[in-house]
């Protein structure tokens, strides 16, 4: 019997999960991350953590490489032509022989439709978009920082709270309730103390990041027009995105459209402005019915119903259920 591995590997953590081609889970692992990005070795580094964990897992299931029919390996950092080039270099090194490399965000298409294709929107540390159309075309839309306008994602919340802020005390801004939300994180009650105190207690990690972030959506929930205009920016931004993947692919003959929001910003949220922008800009802009699904599902399970459309052939409704349901109750 041969069997597939799905890998979904973000900027945080790595799930790796092995399937037999009747959908059945045979082994199941959690990790640290593996983007080349994130570790201090880079692309070495990050095949020799795969290759690690992949062993592991393995070794515990009784197999060995050549069990593995196909893989399909979801990672974050493989965003242009280069990084896809050196991470199947090191993939293929490392003993893989019917395998696909993609950016992580492709995963939430496959785990959260039933087409198989449409546009999936992340918003979680960083913020990235993806699709795949009926032909199996693709494209990425973001993921490499403001130089593509990645105006989401935990890590843009975060900076923009700050600024906000900041720019309250120094530059003239208006008003915010932030300022006290923020200064009480910090332990910090004098305004020249904000910048000493985000060196020494956010950039140093000491203070996690979606404490920051959280502030946002609590202001807004307080009223803080100034937290409502950052949730806003980032609907209308990703929003920007998911209608220029649209725009770019080919999804003139389709009824409706899948239109996946998945990452913690999206999911963990505590105030619907954001999503509510989101949906408001993007069925503005897209000429057919949008479906949207707020993904719940593992993103790993949607690598192992890709690994197995591409050894099998199609995989059915039955199966792909099958698969979801066993990894959301492994994690």
């Amino acid at each position: 019997m041969q069997y597939v591995l799905g890998v979904d590997g973000g900027n945080t953590k790595t799930h790796y999960a092995l399937f037999d081609i009747g959908g059945n889970a045979v082994a199941f692992a959690e990790a640290g991350t593996a983007s080349h990005e994130q570790l201090p070795g880079g692309y070495d580094a990050m095949a020799e953590e795969l290759k690690k964990q992949i062993d592991n897992l393995l070794d515990k299931s009784g197999l060995s490489m050549k069990d593995i029919g196909y893989s399909v390996l979801g990672l974050a950092g493989a965003d242009v032509k280069m990084q896809y080039e050196e991470i199947r270099k090191r993939i293929y090194n490392i003993g893989f022989v019917g395998f696909g490399v993609y950016n992580d965000a492709f995963l939430g298409i496959k785990a959260g439709t039933e087409k198989g294709c449409g546009i999936s929107s992340i918003n979680g540390t960083g913020t990235s978009c993806v699709g795949i159309d009926r032909h199996g075309n693709w494209i990425q839309i973001g993921g490499c920082g403001y130089i593509t306008g990645d105006y989401a994602g935990g890590g843009y919340v975060e900076t923009a709270v700050i600024r906000a802020v900041y720019n309250s005390i120094f530059r003239c801004g208006e008003k915010t309730i932030m300022k006290e939300m923020l200064f009480g994180i910090l332990g910090i009650t004098r305004d020249e103390s904000l910048l000493d105190a985000v060196y020494e207690k956010i950039y140093t990690g000491e203070i996690k990041n979606d404490l920051i972030c959280k502030i946002a959506f609590e202001a807004a929930n307080r009223g803080d027009m100034l937290a409502a205009e950052i949730l806003c920016q980032m609907g209308t931004e990703t929003a920007r995105s998911v209608v220029g993947a649209y725009r770019y692919l080919d999804f003139s003959n389709e009824e409706s459209i899948d239109v996946v929001m998945a990452g913690s910003v999206y999911t963990k949220g505590e105030n619907p402005i954001l999503l509510e922008t989101f949906k408001e800009k993007v069925s503005a802009d897209i000429g057919c019915k949008v479906n949207f699904h707020l993904l719940q599902e593992p993103p790993v399970s949607g690598a192992v119903i890709w690994a197995l459309e591409e050894l099998v052939g199609q995989v059915d409704n039955k199966t792909r259920h099958k698969i979801k349901e066993e990894l959301t109750k492994m994690l």
